[in-house]
């Protein structure tokens, strides 16, 4: 590639990339405030730091002793291969 064909309309190529990331960040804005309106997600007055925060939790209950387990539901993938794990090991 030439350095003059590189460095042709650098600065235009450039603004227009920030105005596109800026109304991204804009809509993703939009749809969160959307979001804790309709009461799917809370707004937290002091958000947690350094830790995920997951909406959704799944839970198994043992039929016979009545006995319950939630924990976060990160992904249908961890969920699908937690319940597998569950069903290899804890039958009686």
């Amino acid at each position: 590639m030439n350095s003059s064909n590189f460095f042709k309309n650098r600065k235009v190529r450039r603004e227009r990339v920030l105005r596109k990331m800026a109304a991204m960040r804009a809509a993703k804005t939009r749809k969160r405030q959307a979001l804790i309106e309709s009461g799917v997600l809370i707004e937290w007055a002091d958000p947690p730091t350094g830790s995920r925060y997951y909406p959704f939790e799944f839970g198994v209950r043992i039929k016979a002793s009545g006995e319950t387990h939630f924990t976060d539901l990160r992904s249908v993938r961890h969920a699908a291969t937690a319940l597998g794990l569950i069903l290899k090991y804890y039958q009686p």
